[in-house]
């Protein structure tokens, strides 16, 4: 490289950091008078994250369009101007090629979240009448959004377990019916090994790959508790050395562990595990989901319900350990600017559309039932947690029975779905729900979106107000 080039890339890597250092430092003096808010969303697969995040957006961006009701600065036209801007060193969200996709004819729905993403929305507003004339008319606040796959979120849990504990807590559910079926040979193959056995590389890159296959077929299956979560993203097991859980562990001792030379398959199971949470797990913890103040967690209820038993018990396990994981309290000045909490949760069952409206309230019950179950009494007398129904992009019409809508291949879809129960069922009636599925369905064509046109929804009035109405 020569003098020239290498100035030129000097200079570019310096701008890059003072842009980065400059967004911080805003987001600090912001943050101090309240005026920058970080909200995390947050969901397993298919939960709808791009699709709520793409509706958000567009709902602030056309605010004058939009049918806020519940949501004062815009039911108010308080709001004079929305502009999305990037985070810097994090992929901006494409809200663009979002609402491309829902502009389409046949229209489609946004890219699902395969990776790392965010933006900042900067609101330019009218100020209450009361104070304008003290410190201006006009003020902004920037809303921070940051998106990333529910995959990694199963992997946040990991942080608080060594490597045996693991393996110990995740082969206890090989036992279960439905993923020892799923397993096949695997099983005994795992079984077979002790802590002790000297594997070759290519033993170990087999073994690794029967078990992610295993893991996709769980997703497949609709269970949730699978880990490690990135393996469920295509390329992602790429970016460092596999490995996967040995069983019986909990048979060995610590110091019968410490014992094993270092070929055995225990001492490179075990560096590669703390490898992984070194180097993929911590720095995603750390740069991106600990800075979060106020949390949106998506949950598709209706496809819980309809999974059956066994799955909803997985799900239930899964959310009640990553809730676990995160800082919980108010975030009190200094904490603002020093150590942020998260101050607020939202849990939004998603996709109410697929219901005839007159369920929906007890869709937020037995949302509610689920949150009481996952979520700890202790964490939901610290901070402010809210359980919600919304639906982003609504596609379907109420009829006195039925729903109509379109299906995924563009034909007319008449909907009917069992009663939705206002807690977890019994036992006994869980059978209910065996043969239902809720209908997959294509948006409702409307290919004016891109310049503007109102985006049908459900509820993401009371979504906002939740979220950021009090920053008005």
């Amino acid at each position: 490289m020569g003098i020239k080039e290498a100035s030129i890339s000097t200079t570019s890597a310096i701008t890059g950091v003072f842009d980065k250092v400059l967004c911080e430092t805003s987001k600090l003096t912001n943050r101090a008078i309240d005026k920058h808010v970080c909200i995390g969303v947050t969901g397993f697969s298919g939960s709808g994250k791009s699709t709520f995040v793409t509706s958000l957006i567009h709902q602030l961006k056309y605010s004058n369009e939009a049918s806020l009701g519940a949501f004062t600065p815009a039911r108010d036209n308080k709001i004079i101007e929305t502009n999305i801007l990037p985070i810097p060193g994090v992929k901006l969200f494409d809200y663009n090629g979002g609402i491309e996709a829902l502009s389409c004819d046949p229209p489609k729905w946004p890219d699902p979240t395969s990776s790392l993403s965010g933006c900042i929305i900067e609101i330019k507003y009218k100020r209450d009448s009361f104070i304008k004339s003290v410190i201006g008319k006009e003020a902004k606040l920037r809303v921070e959004i940051r998106d990333y796959p529910g995959e990694w979120l199963l992997d946040i849990p990991l942080l608080g377990l060594d490597y045996q504990s693991w393996c110990v807590d995740i082969t206890e559910t090989f036992h279960e019916p439905k993923r020892k079926e799923l397993m096949g040979s695997l099983f005994d193959d795992l079984k077979s090994i002790t802590p002790f056995d000297v594997l070759t590389d290519t033993r170990i890159n087999d073994l690794f790959e029967s078990y992610q296959s295993f893991l996709i077929e769980c997703k497949a299956s609709g269970m949730t508790l699978i880990q490690p979560g990135h393996v469920l993203l295509p390329g992602e097991s790429d970016s460092f050395e596999v490995f996967f859980p040995l069983m019986d562990m909990r048979n060995y001792s610590a110091k019968d562990l410490k014992k094993a030379d270092k070929t055995s398959i225990y001492k490179v199971m075990l560096e590669r595990y703390k490898a992984y949470l070194k180097n993929i797990v911590n720095p995603f913890f750390k740069d991106y989901f600990s800075s979060i103040d106020r949390q949106v967690v998506l949950v598709d209820s209706l496809k819980a319900l309809s999974n059956g038993r066994s799955n909803f018990e997985d799900m239930m396990v899964a959310f009640s350990r990553i809730i676990d994981c995160y800082s919980y309290g108010e975030n009190g000045f200094l904490r603002k600017l020093i150590s942020p909490k998260i101050e607020r949760m939202l849990f939004l069952s998603s996709k109410p559309d697929r219901i005839l409206s007159g369920q929906h309230e007890e869709l937020r019950h037995f949302t509610d039932s689920i949150i009481q179950r996952t979520c700890k009494q202790s964490i939901r007398n610290r901070i402010e947690i809210e359980t919600e129904i919304a639906c982003a992009v609504r596609c379907t019409k109420d009829m006195s029975t039925h729903l109509v809508g379109s299906s995924m291949d563009g034909a007319i879809a008449k909907i009917k779905h069992p009663d939705i129960p206002i807690k977890i069922p019994s036992e006994e009636e869980w059978p209910i729900f065996e043969n239902w599925e809720p209908a997959e369905l294509q948006p409702s064509l409307n290919t004016d979106l891109k310049n503007g046109a109102r985006l049908e929804c459900i509820r993401m009035d009371k979504v906002l107000k939740s979220l950021i109405g009090d920053k008005f």
